[in-house]
């Protein structure tokens, strides 16, 4: 018999049976499975099974329900797969215990797990659709890491989605390294104007830094601060600038940097935890396809020549 998980929320932890066709989920006390979370409506969604197969119709919730990287349209049967996460309100569920190890680390490192309760900064963000937008953005990250896309394609779209959810870069770039020599072989770019794409500008001493030290770098007001690098963002023009490393195997392959060119204070400390945890995931993928295509080169080198 397959359990529903609660991964984030007041009730975090906690497990239920799905042991009825129809089971209703909400926050009310005459639901089968009661949720206490001000934000999940009173009776949210109903859980249908049949066979081996669940099925969730949102009722009208008024935070919505969040599942497989849009919201769900109130009344429409939509069948679920076990081990993937569904955001209802602050909370979020699963069936089956696939997403448990993937999901509880990102919404730690998002702040979802640490904050809680309508006095929290959580809950006002919430309010905005937050969390569900970062939510989304590791759904979409995901699914493009998983399509094994050529390297810069897959960064180009990742770009692509980081732009969708921080509205306030004005720049952002992938810069990645040889292994050995620590010197940049590839550049992914993006820019809000267009014209910039041809020549992917971004601070080489932020870069450098962060590869460097291997942590990440955040100058929130460039203008506020007197060091070295506050000197070289200002006469870029650069207002704030966040770069992390990109690291996997406890080495640095690259970078992920990105800056606001008009607004200080640009980016924040849940940013830095977010991109964190994206990074990781990036690195991963590439140096799992570098290991790959190596060790097809071997195979490539050690198989009989047909001559």
């Amino acid at each position: 018999m397959a359990k529903l998980f609660i991964l984030n929320g007041p009730e975090i932890g906690q497990s239920f049976g799905l042991n009825h066709n129809s089971m209703y989920v909400g926050r009310g006390s005459d639901n089968d499975i009661q949720i206490v979370d001000s934000t999940v409506s009173r009776k949210h969604l109903r859980i249908q099974k049949r066979g081996n197969r669940y099925f969730l119709t949102d009722l009208g919730s008024r935070n919505g329900t969040f599942f497989n990287g849009s919201y769900v349209p109130p009344g429409i049967e939509l069948e679920v797969k076990q081990g993937l996460p569904i955001a209802i309100g602050m909370s979020v569920i699963c069936i089956g215990e696939g997403c448990l190890e993937q999901m509880v680390p990102f919404l730690d490192s998002v702040g979802l797990l640490k904050e809680t309760g309508e006095g929290s900064g959580i809950f006002e963000e919430h309010r905005d659709k937050t969390n569900q937008k970062k939510l989304e953005l590791l759904y979409n990250v995901s699914d493009i890491l998983m399509k094994n896309l050529p390297e810069r394609e897959t960064l180009q779209k990742v770009l692509d989605n980081v732009f969708n959810l921080l509205l306030r870069i004005d720049r952002g770039a992938f810069i990645l390294l040889e292994p050995e020599t620590r010197e940049i072989r590839e550049i992914v770019f993006r820019s809000k104007k267009p014209a910039d794409d041809i020549n992917p500008i971004f601070c080489r001493d932020v870069v450098n830094r962060v590869v460097e030290t291997g942590k990440p770098l955040i100058v929130s007001n460039a203008h506020a601060e007197e060091d070295e690098i506050a000197e070289t963002l200002k006469i870029l023009k650069i207002e704030s600038v966040m770069c992390l490393p990109l690291s996997s195997s406890a080495e640095i392959i690259g970078a992920i940097y990105v800056d606001s060119l008009e607004r200080p204070y640009g980016f924040r400390r849940e940013d830095v935890s977010l991109f964190a945890d994206l990074g990781q995931r990036i690195a991963l993928t590439i140096e799992s396809a570098r290991f790959a295509s190596e060790l097809s080169a071997i195979a490539d080198s050690l198989s009989p020549s047909d001559s």
